[in-house]
């Protein structure tokens, strides 16, 4: 118990330079050579990060099993040992196999801290903990605030990851990866890639409040920040910052002043408040032409502020990504080949991808492939292609699907290695994790990493809802999908976050539900199989086999090669017994086995 003379002690309070590692993948690396692991880590703890650590003049503050919390008085010896760290690490690894090698991820920073005696705590503590996870193995990602300590006095490049929305953190960080310019063995960041790839801009002018009292004025600013800070952890637009539209008076039309901020689309809107309601209405205008792609309101109480301000937010930016893409698309589709960028490639790669057509899907590879070839470091590209990958085998089209699922996994990768805060490449390495390799606890560390630099984004919230279902954890797969689904209310390909909501409810063994929502996803796209074989063991679940008879019916007219036992080895449910019986399932509803 603290004493009362303890409880009001002045606190020992510092800046310094907090720097946080921890080992990549190390979950697989227990499971498959526990002990030889175990052993490795420890000869590279007495031998490299003690010794390194300690020659810097750094303090480790503690040591949380497959990582390390360290603390420096100087914001350059903190990069020049995580800067050592991965060097040497890297050097005298470098006999090992790939797949035996330990590498780190550091994440640093710099700020005022509480010390105690054995522990650190502060924003620095928290904020270096996000950063390490989103630094890719064997890298480092670092705060500007540090960054800016050491540039010009340390020799390193350093690729701007933009301002990212870290996990429990209120305001965004600037973070940069960074390593020595002498020592090109370190992961390799791309510069952020809209610099080579045309991405559609946006921007979002200050709302007009329509009361004559102008009490809403902070209300409407508030808005407007939300709105820009949801849009920019998007991967699919891009957002001009709130500083460039400050001028704007409400007296050009939108198009106008859209040509002259020189983006693409400009969401404007109206704020009117009467007693204690409030109405938000919200236009998106193509400047090209003067069109209004979407137009919306939302009526609220102001009992809470923020809670409206979020909801709001929450549902323009899950609105607009997915009118933006549609109308990008339809330029895209009228421009001749030779003039496409990867931009253009990709979005009609992926509009064929979720048509769930074998001739339609084998075209889609080829745009995914040129987009990549187009833009080699475009990580949307890669993830995309990846997903390619994925669907090839869940639809039953893949020959060699050891082969696809080993694809699916480097492209994947190759999309985080490109950009380590993209939440598209990171929820798909979660996917693929789960889906094709069964590994469940380093899916689920994916996807945290996908939704600490992206909370907004849809993908992310949708794909790690199945692993959880998989694990058995319904009543949070629901939650995700439900969010997931919310934050693209409007997307054209809506059957797939539909389908994982029905895989939600089978796995919580709310089977009316799964049956209404995957019927309403293959509503909307009759092919995808994945719904289909969950939509026929949920109909069993309910005893209605002859609806189930004539799902399987119309998955074999599907997959005539369709077979439970072949199909078994893929199946993804964790737990053994709901393994078994989602496939006895399949059988009793009249697929072969």
């Amino acid at each position: 118990m603290v004493s009362p003379a303890q409880d009001d002690r002045a606190l020992d309070r510092r800046v310094l330079a907090v720097l946080c590692a921890d080992v990549a993948d190390y979950s697989r690396m227990m499971d498959t050579a526990e002990e030889d692991t175990h052993r490795h880590l420890m000869r590279l703890w007495s031998t490299v990060i003690e010794p390194l650590v300690a020659s810097n003049n750094g303090r480790i503050v503690k040591n949380t099993g497959d990582g390390f919390l360290a603390s420096f008085d100087s914001g350059q010896d903190a990069v020049r040992c995580a800067l050592s760290l991965q060097e040497t690490l890297a050097q005298a690894q470098a006999p090992e196999p790939a797949e035996a090698r330990i590498l780190f991820r550091i994440g640093a920073t710099i700020d005022s801290v509480i010390v105690e005696e054995h522990d650190i705590f502060g924003n620095a503590v928290n904020t270096a903990a996000r950063l390490q996870q989103v630094a890719a193995p064997g890298g480092i990602v670092i705060s500007r605030a540090l960054l800016s300590q050491v540039q010009g006095v340390i020799d390193l490049v350093a690729d701007d990851l933009g301002h990212l929305r870290l996990k429990n953190l209120h305001s965004p960080t600037h973070a940069f990866a960074i390593r020595s310019s002498g020592f090109e063995h370190l992961p390799v960041f791309a510069r952020p890639y809209h610099k080579r790839t045309r991405l559609p801009s946006v921007a979002v002018l200050p709302f007009r409040t329509l009361n004559s009292a102008g009490a809403t004025d902070y209300f409407a600013q508030g808005m407007i920040e939300d709105i820009i800070g949801a849009l920019a952890s998007l991967r699919d637009v891009m957002v001009i910052s709130r500083g460039s539209t400050l001028d704007y008076t409400g007296d050009e039309p939108p198009a106008a002043v859209g040509k002259k901020l020189g983006v693409r689309y400009v969401l404007t809107g109206t704020i009117r408040r009467a007693a204690e309601q409030v109405r938000i209405t919200t236009t998106l205008t193509d400047v090209r032409h003067g069109a209004v792609l979407w137009a919306d309101h939302v009526d609220g109480a102001l009992t809470s502020i923020f809670d409206i301000q979020d909801r709001v937010a929450t549902k323009i930016v899950g609105t607009i990504a997915p009118h933006v893409r549609e109308a990008e698309l339809a330029r895209a589709v009228r421009k001749r080949p030779e003039n496409m960028d990867a931009y253009d490639l990709l979005l009609q790669g992926i509009d064929l991808l979720y048509s769930m057509n074998l001739n339609q899907f084998l075209r889609a590879r080829r745009f995914l492939a040129s987009a990549i070839e187009a833009d080699a470091r475009y990580p949307a590209a890669h993830a995309y292609a990846s997903l390619w990958h994925v669907f090839n085998i869940g639809q039953g089209w893949s020959e060699h699907p050891e082969a696809d699922a080993q694809q699916a996994w480097q492209l994947a990768s190759s999309g985080v290695a490109l950009d380590p805060s993209n939440s598209l490449a990171l929820a798909l390495c979660g996917h693929i994790k789960s889906y094709l390799f069964h590994d469940y606890l380093a899916a689920t560390s994916f996807f945290d990493r996908a939704i600490n630099c992206s909370p907004n984004h849809a993908w992310a919230w949708t794909l790690s809802s199945g692993t959880y279902a998989y694990m058995g954890r319904a009543k949070e797969a629901i939650e995700r999908a439900t969010f997931g689904l919310a934050l693209s209310p409007a997307d054209q390909h809506a059957f797939y976050y539909l389908s994982f909501l029905g895989l939600a409810h089978y796995a919580d063994e709310s089977y009316e539900q799964a049956v209404e929502w995957d019927r309403t996803a293959l509503g909307q796209n009759p092919h995808f199989r994945a719904g289909l074989r969950v939509l026929a063991a949920s109909l069993v679940a309910l005893g209605r086999r002859s609806e189930a008879q004539e799902i399987a019916r119309a998955l074999i007219r599907e997959q005539p090669s369709f077979r439970v036992s072949v199909y078994a080895p893929q199946c993804p449910w964790q737990n053994a017994q709901t393994r078994e019986t989602f496939l006895r399932r399949l059988v009793e509803a009249g697929l072969p086995e």
